[in-house]
C-alpha cells in the first residue's frame, strides 16, 4: 500500500507497506528509511509514559502486520497512523521516527544507517571558550520561559560534542572570602544549582559544600597527605575529576578566589583523533585495556577508600562506536590490568595517550586568577595545572552528578518539544536524539 503525502514540504512525502506486512518504508524529506512492523508495534505507548502490564513490549503479538497506513497532520507535528492485525491501532508522530531512523531502521540499500563521524574536538590554538554573563543566570526580569531557554544554550555549549564543552562565567559578584574557605554559600555552588538544580552530595562533607584546593589553608593542606601528586603548588597533569568514583561527575566548575596559577585543558576527542592519525593500532588497546585506578583520603575521619576498574575510553552501552566518556587520572592510576600477550601494547597506548595530550598543539595553557569561573564538560575536558604564580591562593571547586545533569537537560529539551509531540514518545527517547528532535523542528537556538 503506497501513501502519498500530496502537501509540498511536508516532513513525510510517502509511506509505503512492505508486502508481507511486516515492514513499512517512509520517505522523509532528507531521507528514506524501512522500519520493521515489530519494531513499531512494540514502540507504540499508552495514554501515560509507562507501559500497562499488557503492553510491554516482551508481551506483545510476535509477528506484527500492518492491515492499513495513513498520514494526518502537517510539517513537524505530521502523523502517521496505522492498524494492526491485533485490532489495534498507533498513531506515531513522524518526527520521532525521523529521530529514531538513524538507530533502528535501514537507510536505502544499507541494511543499517551510515555512522555517525566521532567528534574531533578542539587543539591549543583553535580553542575560543565561550562567555556567560553571569546576570543571565540570575536577571530578576526573566520569565521562566527565556531563563529555561538561557540555561539550555548554556547546557549545550557544555554537553554537546560539537561544542568546546567549557564555559566562562563573567560578570560575577565580589566573594565573601570566609564563607568561600568555608566551602558555604559559595559562588560556583550557587551557579551550578541554577543551572542544574543541585550539586555533588559528599558522604563526608555533607550536601551543597565545596573541595578547596589552597596552598596555605591548614585544613587543605592536610590533602597532600599521603598524596605527593596532590600539593597544591605541584605540576598537576591533565585529568578527570572522580576518575577513582564508579560513577563520575559529569560537569564540574572551578573558581578562583585568590592568588594565581597557570592551568591547562585538553580535549580528549583532540587527543584521540590524533592517536588514530599516528598510531592507529593502538586505539582498540585504548580502548579495551581496563586500569585501576583509586584514593585514599586521610584527611577524613574516618578516612575515605575509594576505587574503580574501568577503561580510559567508555563507549555508550549498546553502541560500541559512539564514545561516552574518558576516564583519565595519571596521578590515581595504579597498574593496567590487560592480559599478559597485551600487556606491552596496552602499556604503550596509554603513554602515547598521555604524550599527545601534552603537546604544545593540545594543551591550551591560561592564567587563572581571582574572579575567574570556568564550568566544563568532565566527560571529555581535561584540566590540570602548570604552576602556581601568586600566592596565597584558593581554588573552589564543585562538581555536579551524571544522573542530575541528564535530568536538568532532558526536562529542558522536553519543555522545548511540548507544543509538537506529547511527553509520552520523549520520555522513552534517548537524550541525545531529543537534542536532533529539536534541531530537526527548527528550535535549535545555541549562541554560546
Amino acid at each position: 500500500m503506497f501513501v502519498p503525502t500530496g502537501i509540498p514540504g511536508h516532513l513525510v512525502k510517502w509511506v509505503e507497506m512492505a508486502p508481507n506486512l511486516e515492514g513499512v518504508t517512509i520517505a522523509f524529506q532528507d531521507a528514506t528509511f524501512a522500519f520493521h512492523a515489530q519494531w513499531l508495534h512494540d514502540a507504540q505507548v499508552d495514554d501515560g509514559p509507562s507501559k500497562d502490564d499488557a503492553n510491554v513490549f516482551s508481551r506483545k503479538i510476535p509477528k506484527a502486520q500492518i492491515l492499513h497506513i495513513s498520514l494526518t497532520g502537517t510539517g513537524a507535528q505530521s502523523v502517521v497512523n496505522m492498524t494492526w492485525n491485533d485490532g489495534s491501532t498507533s498513531s506515531i508522530p513522524a518526527i520521532w521516527l525521523r529521530t529514531l531512523a538513524p538507530l533502528v531502521a535501514a537507510r536505502g540499500n544499507l541494511s543499517t544507517a551510515p555512522a555517525l563521524d566521532s567528534p574531533t574536538g578542539w587543539l591549543a590554538d583553535t580553542l575560543a571558550i565561550p562567555e556567560v554573563p553571569y546576570t543571565d543566570l540570575f536577571s530578576e526580569n526573566s520569565t521562566p520561559q527565556s531563563l529555561n531557554a538561557t540555561k539550555e544554550r548554556v547546557l549545550d555549549a557544555i554537553l554537546q560534542d560539537t561544542t568546546v564543552g567549557i564555559i566562562k562565567v563573567v560578570g560575577l559578584p565580589a566573594p565573601d572570602f570566609e564563607s568561600e574557605r568555608n566551602k558555604e554559600n559559595t559562588i560556583v555552588t550557587k551557579v551550578l544549582k541554577q543551572l542544574f538544580g543541585s550539586v555533588f552530595f559528599h558522604p563526608i562533607r555533607g550536601a551543597d559544600k565545596t573541595f578547596n584546593v589552597a596552598s596555605h589553608h591548614e585544613a587543605d593542606m592536610k590533602r597532600g597527605a599521603g598524596l605527593p601528586n596532590y600539593n597544591p603548588n605541584k605540576l598537576l597533569l591533565p585529568h578527570a575529576d572522580h576518575a577513582h568514583y564508579t560513577h563520575p561527575a559529569r560537569v564540574q566548575g572551578l573558581y578562583a578566589l585568590e592568588g594565581e596559577s597557570t592551568n591547562t585543558f585538553v580535549s580528549c576527542f583532540a587527543a584521540l583523533e590524533t592517536l588514530k592519525q599516528e598510531a592507529p593500532h593502538l586505539y582498540e588497546p585504548l580502548c579495551k585495556a581496563p586500569m585501576a585506578t583509586g584514593r585514599v583520603a586521610h584527611f577524613y575521619v574516618p578516612s575515605m577508600y575509594q576505587a574503580t576498574t574501568d577503561t580510559a575510553v567508555t563507549m555508550h552501552p549498546g553502541f560500541p562506536g559512539q564514545i561516552k566518556r574518558f576516564r583519565w587520572h595519571p596521578h590515581l592510576t595504579g597498574s593496567l590490568l590487560s592480559r599478559y600477550d597485551d600487556f606491552a601494547e596496552a602499556r604503550l597506548a596509554y603513554r602515547t595517550f598521555q604524550e599527545i595530550m601534552c603537546r604544545d598543539s593540545h594543551l591550551f595553557k591560561f592564567v587563572f586568577k581571582p574572579g575567574d569561573l570556568y564550568i566544563w564538560d568532565n566527560f571529555r575536558v581535561l584540566h590540570g595545572r602548570e604552576r602556581v604564580t601568586g600566592l596565597p591562593r584558593t581554588a573552589v571547586g564543585q562538581t555536579v552528578p551524571e544522573q542530575v545533569v541528564a535530568d536538568r537537560y532532558r526536562v529542558l529539551k522536553m519543555a522545548k518539544l511540548k507544543d509538537f509531540i506529547d511527553e509520552r514518545w520523549l520520555v522513552h527517547t534517548p537524550l541525545q536524539q531529543l537534542h536532533e528532535m529539536v534541531r530537526l523542528v527548527g528550535l535549535d537556538e545555541l549562541e554560546y
